[in-house]
């Protein structure tokens, strides 16, 4: 038999279902460490690195526009606007092994900056070690200009990623997750393009309020919640892994959604009508469209294809 999606004992259903999916999904460090370090230790491949602490920065220095790619490695990653700053980039950086830090560019034209781990496979390993070692005290604090148009790039490890990037002048932004969990906040008032791989673990995505930004999202394996703000124009190309996503968008918002799930569920708001059904189950897959949105300026578009577990559209 057909279920009525707007049925209060199915919502009931769905709620205790994402209850269990947030349970199933939720990332432990201190179990992962643990994990890593007993492995390595049974093999005597124990790290005596010790932990260091660094210090870099670039000046602007008349530069119009930026290319900046970060990669965090292991430990809990900070990524920010600058404050009353002549510099490009500042970084405070507690780290095993050794960082590689390149520069390049000219005044008057784009600077280039790259920011990571210089580590192959077994330094990895010893800094996973160290990581747990050093109390995952392992940690990345990045500062960016907020003066000049930014393409950014970042690459995270494993650890905690915490990237509040609403006031740089993004032009395009790539984040390819590792593991971990990651809160990511993109500008409002802005154009860009943003690609984006989850990983593993729990990501969060907030776009401000007044964005217009073309996104193609990979999701990787865990949650992921996407928030859009008020106002904001999105072109959404959204690819399913394994687990629950949630889309919560604003209750005014000219929608559309295009949906096809994999082995899973596609649940969308009531507010926005169904115009068809894809394929044999009325949770798989179909196309909804509130009433304004042919005509209206700013609008939501969503594509989803889904993978193993839910795609929830709020």
């Amino acid at each position: 038999m057909t279920q009525n999606p707007n049925n209060p004992q199915n919502q009931n259903q769905d709620d205790d279902k994402n209850k269990r999916y947030e349970s199933e999904w939720s990332f432990s460090f201190e179990k992962l460490g643990q994990n890593i370090s007993e492995f390595f230790n049974s093999l005597g491949q124990g790290s005596s690195e010790s932990v260091k602490t660094g210090q870099f920065s670039e000046l602007v220095a008349g530069a119009t526009s930026a290319r900046v790619r970060i990669e965090p490695s292991i430990g809990k990653t900070t990524i920010t606007a600058l404050e009353a700053s002549e510099n490009l980039i500042e970084a405070d950086v507690t780290y095993i092994g050794e960082i590689k830090f390149v520069t390049g560019g000219e005044a008057g034209g784009e600077k280039s900056v790259a920011l990571g781990q210089a580590a192959g496979v077994a330094d990895w390993v010893r800094g996973a070690v160290g990581w747990i070692g050093s109390n995952q005290q392992l940690k990345w604090d990045v500062a960016l200009s907020p003066q000049i148009p930014m393409l950014l790039d970042i690459h995270s490890g494993a650890g905690q990623n915490q990237f509040d990037l609403s006031k740089l002048q993004l032009t395009s932004l790539s984040v390819v997750g590792g593991a971990g969990e990651t809160n990511l906040t993109m500008p409002g008032n802005r154009q860009y393009a943003v690609q984006i791989n989850t990983g593993v673990g729990r990501a969060s995505v907030n776009i401000q309020e007044n964005a217009t930004v073309d996104l193609t999202m990979r999701i990787g394996t865990g949650e992921v919640n996407m928030a859009i703000g008020n106002n904001a124009s999105i072109n959404a190309r959204l690819t399913g892994g394994i687990g629950v996503t949630n889309v919560i968008i604003p209750s005014d918002a000219a929608v559309r959604v295009e949906a096809n799930a994999g082995i899973g569920s596609i649940n969308v708001n009531s507010r926005i009508p169904r115009l068809q059904t894809t394929g044999e189950s009325w949770s798989r897959g179909g196309v909804w469209q509130t009433a304004d949105y042919e005509t209206a300026e700013r609008k939501i578009f969503l594509h989803l294809e889904g993978g193993v577990g839910e795609f929830n559209v709020r």
